[in-house]
């Protein structure tokens, strides 16, 4: 099992810093100011104080209504992600996380372009860039988020992160599957578009989905 796959395994939060994955202190998992889920007049009512709304993406996932997830920060930097479904009495609200990087914790990358959400297939991805000058690699980290059975929540199904040594292209990818448990750790280089491996290491976990409010980057 990668590093990755055993640090959330192991750890209440996984970090992912420029070039590496580690097991950190995270900050406070501060509850949505209503339970959730339920369905309240705006989207706002779930958001603890001291949060404003960044951004928002919209698309399918899987109800009867829009789906939404919103991007929410605080003047620290902290964010934290709602999601749920537009409905005409109000919000709908079905997950509440903080599984995104802060604005600064891209290193030498700009707070817009450390951070993509997109609503994709009925799933929900996030990906964690940084970049650092000094140590002279890119890391990048998709999660990808699934409805729960029930759904009434979210899960972390999916998990990937790449990193770059960017003077001589080398490269090195950790992937873990949650729902089969199946992991890959694998060294190689990467051509400028996409990674191609050199060797590839499969492994099996007994790590399952992982509740997104239980989980925290920053």
């Amino acid at each position: 099992m990668g590093r990755i796959a055993a640090l959330l395994v192991f750890a209440t939060a996984a970090v992912f810093s420029t070039g590496t994955v580690q097991a950190e202190a995270p900050g406070p998992l501060l509850p949505p100011a209503l339970a959730i889920p339920a369905v309240a007049s705006s989207a706002q009512a779930f958001v603890p104080d001291g949060f404003t709304l960044a951004n928002e993406v919209t698309g399918d996932l899987g109800g009867a209504y829009p789906g939404v997830v919103q991007v929410y920060e605080n003047p620290q930097g902290r964010r934290a992600m709602l999601v749920g479904f537009r409905r005409p009495n109000g919000f709908e609200a079905t997950g509440w996380g903080f599984v995104l990087p802060c604005r600064t914790c891209g290193a030498d990358l700009p707070p817009d372009r450390n951070l993509d959400v997109r609503i994709q297939g009925g799933a929900i991805i996030v990906v964690d860039r940084s970049e650092s000058a000094a140590e002279g690699t890119t890391t990048q980290a998709q999660l990808v988020f699934r409805p729960s059975d029930d759904r009434r929540g979210w899960l972390l199904t999916t998990l990937t992160q790449l990193t770059v040594f960017t003077k001589d292209r080398r490269a090195e990818q950790s992937y873990i599957d949650y729902r089969r448990g199946d992991t890959q750790d694998a060294v190689g280089r990467f051509d400028g578009a996409r990674f191609v491996p050199d060797r590839i290491d499969s492994g099996r976990t007994d790590a399952r989905e992982l509740p997104l409010n239980t989980l925290a980057l920053y």
